[in-house]
């Protein structure tokens, strides 16, 4: 079986390269937020208790319903909202449909891949405003589209600058409100070397088949999925709902959440005997971080190069971002001490260390002094912090792949783009999150957020 490339999810996972199937999954679309934050608390538990990765999916909209009169879900503002929150709260990577090119930037904010619906799959617009967020993109598969011409939407994703590249079978239409899935097709897409997804749910709908909404057949799901995995998929796709029948929408091909753990118990044993996998034991609490190996998206890193050089900045990462003055007038900030005990350790291994920093101010050069680092460059502004970091890594005749760096504004944007390990607080603003590669902290700014960097570095041997 041809082994696909594997594409990073947040240095937490991978997918395909003939490893364990991730999971796509989550009511159709968003209908309210308890319900919502009920099926992804549920399907995490699931997960995490039979070791499979998931990526919660859920729709704002419903832009292709059946009838002008059907609910079509929460909209766009109000659904990001909610899907942040099972992004912060539940720590989920996220997907969501996008229907219209202007949409992919406003929920590239959010969403962690980006989704493109089977209708739209040759909509070149899409694609490509799809393609330049940077996020993983997941096409499906027009129905009416055989699996040879997606290759067109490969090269169209990939003439945008993006590789990161799901494909995905959700059945061809055969005759009226009639689909079928053929599974050599999805052979034929692997061939183009990216991931393939089998969207068990809508596999099995019958669109259309009740006159003003879509009917379905979830009893045919597990045969279905279970025949996918056998051919060797890398994902499945599948919309699971606490109550179907009474669903906003495609509720005759949700599934049960009540049912989803037994089908994935069959599931996990056909992915074993494809790909070889033996039985493995259930993953512990945050093990999803340790044992990642930490890879970059972006084409001008290195993949696998050792950090010789940890580098931070100081506003908003080393502190909580805050200014504080005394009735004098006098300037302080609020170090911690977690931090500085992290710049400790990895300077006891060996690796250089130093500050980057916009500013000039005493506080940092005493704070520079007091943790006896390798490196301060404050207020440099020819050139940047950027400039600054290639001068260091002349001195040490090292390559910026080499470097580990942490920021959290625009400032940073351009270092943290061009080093080899790049990492930010989770309080970082949107435009350094999309960053294509880098490692979001669970931490904020001056709470441990650069000693919680370190310790991924050293728990991954990138020393």
């Amino acid at each position: 079986m041809l082994e696909t490339r594997k594409i990073n999810v947040l240095n937490r996972f991978e997918i395909g390269g003939n490893t364990r199937f991730v999971l796509i999954a989550g009511p159709c679309a968003i209908e309210t937020e308890e319900m919502t934050m009920e099926v992804a608390a549920k399907l995490k538990e699931i997960c995490e208790e039979l070791d499979i990765h998931l990526i919660f999916k859920s729709s704002f909209d419903k832009a292709n319903r059946t009838s002008v009169k059907a609910p079509r879900g929460v909209g766009l503002k109000r659904g990001l909202e909610i899907l942040q929150r099972v992004k912060s709260e539940l720590d989920l990577p996220v997907v969501t449909d996008v229907h219209e090119s202007w949409q992919c930037t406003e929920v590239a904010k959010v969403a962690d891949m980006l989704q493109i619906p089977a209708f739209l799959s040759r909509q070149t617009d899409l694609l490509i405003a799809a393609a330049k967020t940077g996020k993983i993109v997941n096409v499906k598969k027009g129905q009416f589209m055989a699996p040879w011409d997606m290759k067109n939407v490969v090269d169209k994703l990939r003439d945008s600058g993006n590789e990161n590249i799901l494909l995905c079978e959700r059945g061809s239409s055969f005759g009226y409100n009639n689909l079928v899935v053929d599974m050599t097709g999805l052979v034929e897409m692997r061939n183009y070397g990216f991931p393939i997804v089998f969207d068990a749910t809508h596999a099995v709908q019958k669109p259309g088949g009740q006159g003003t909404s879509t009917g379905g057949n979830r009893e045919m799901v597990p045969y279905l999925m279970r025949a996918a995995l056998a051919v060797g998929v890398d994902a499945i796709f599948a919309e699971v709902h606490p109550d179907p029948d009474h669903a906003f929408s495609d509720g005759p091909n949700q599934l049960y959440l009540s049912d989803i753990k037994e089908i994935l118990q069959q599931a996990i044993a056909i992915d074993n005997i494809t790909k070889g996998i033996k039985n493995q034991k259930p993953r512990t609490k945050n093990q999803d971080v340790e044992k990642v190996e930490i890879t970059i998206q972006s084409s001008q890193r290195v993949v696998g190069s050792k950090v010789k050089l940890f580098l931070t900045d100081v506003d908003g990462v080393l502190t909580d971002g805050g200014m504080y003055y005394s009735r004098d007038g006098d300037a302080a900030k609020k170090f911690n001490a977690h931090d500085g005990m992290g710049l400790q350790i990895i300077r006891d291994k060996g690796i250089k260390t130093g500050i980057i920093t916009s500013e000039t101010t005493d506080i940092v050069e005493r704070r520079f002094l007091k943790l006896k680092l390798d490196y301060l460059y404050q207020g440099r502004r020819e050139g940047g912090k950027l400039a600054s970091v290639k001068e260091i890594c002349e001195k040490e005749g090292i390559t910026l792949a080499e470097v580990a760096y942490i920021g959290d504004d625009v400032n940073c944007f351009e270092l943290l783009s061009s080093v080899g390990l790049a990492a930010c607080p989770s309080d970082a603003i949107d435009s350094i999150k999309n960053i294509p590669g880098i490692i979001q902290m669970k931490k904020k700014g001056g709470e441990g957020c650069v000693r919680e960097f370190v310790e991924m570095i050293i728990s991954k041997g990138e020393l």
